[in-house]
């Protein structure tokens, strides 16, 4: 999703990227029970770090190489609830998202 630098900071910092995973913290009662729950979250995450950051290295566009470094990191925060931290994940979910916001609005002043 491209757009105005202020837009992209808040779309790929702040809101609609990152609801999953706060979700999947507020909901980690209904993960711990079911045996397998845990291993597809484990695995959804670590996947999404990776094939993310593989993505992002082949990118040219600044904002796109940010916004799959965000993807990478929402694979990092959805492994720590895939191993029952959840705590660890909303910590990093919100200085993810301070200094990702900081990092879209210095890209937007590079030519």
């Amino acid at each position: 999703m491209e757009g105005p630098t202020p837009v992209s900071a808040s779309i790929h910092a702040a809101t609609m990227v990152t609801v999953g995973d706060f979700m999947i913290a507020r909901c980690s009662p209904l993960f711990e029970y079911p045996p397998t729950a845990l291993i597809v979250i484990t695995s959804a995450g670590a996947m999404t770090s990776f094939l993310a950051a593989t993505m992002g290295i082949l990118q040219n566009d600044l904002k796109r190489v940010i916004a799959y470094s965000t993807c990478s990191q929402l694979g990092y925060m959805i492994f720590a609830c895939g191993i029952s931290h959840y705590s660890v994940s909303v910590f990093h979910l919100m200085n993810h998202a301070f200094f990702k916001a900081l990092l879209f609005l210095s890209a937007g002043s590079i030519p």
